[in-house]
């Protein structure tokens, strides 16, 4: 039986932000969050976007997109599936499990204010490596851009129910890859 998913309703509270963002702001949550909505549009997949994947936003760089992973379309409700990011071009290791469901991939901007710095993680050895990484690539940044951030994440509490709070990211970022196992070998894209 084919499962026909919804757009979830975290998801559609990203939306209503883009359309305010465009309307009040003259912006668009790429230009917040760096990433556009694109949900199960199939015209983003690439050849390493794992066939139960929901596609939900692209970067606009290189094919990277974002999308819920289902396993095997056994999660029904999207609020509840990994989310995981897709990079065409990072070879070997283009599918990266970034968050357990939505809202906590919401909150972990919120706590990072970048949604890049999820996938490297594989590449962090320690906390004092994340935190080095951090600092030294993203937070000059971060702080040259801290009232958009500041009124991003204001629309964010806005929009969204059920946000929690992840105080350490590089904690919660090793439990989830100890308890999600995507079953997905990214050599076979290699």
């Amino acid at each position: 039986m084919e499962v026909h998913y919804k757009m979830p309703e975290s998801l559609e509270g990203i939306v209503r932000m883009d359309t305010v963002l465009r309307k009040k702001h003259d912006g668009t949550l790429q230009d917040y969050m760096g990433f556009y909505i694109s949900f199960n549009n199939d015209d983003d997949r690439y050849y390493c976007t794992p066939d139960d994947a929901i596609i939900f936003g692209r970067t606009g760089a290189d094919g990277d997109h974002f999308a819920f992973f289902t396993f095997n379309r056994s999660i029904s409700d999207l609020e509840e599936a990994p989310v995981i990011f897709i990079q065409p071009t990072a070879f070997g290791n283009q599918v990266t499990l970034v968050a357990r469901n939505f809202k906590d991939f919401v909150a972990l901007f919120i706590n990072l204010k970048e949604v890049y710095v999820l996938e490297r993680f594989r590449f962090y050895k320690n906390k004092l490596d994340f935190m080095n990484d951090y600092n030294d690539n993203y937070l000059k940044n971060i702080r040259m851009r801290e009232s958009d951030h500041k009124l991003i994440i204001e629309l964010l509490q806005e929009n969204i129910e059920g946000i929690t709070e992840i105080d350490d990211v590089y904690e919660y970022m090793i439990e989830s890859q100890k308890q999600i196992e995507l079953g997905i070998n990214n050599d076979d894209f290699a």
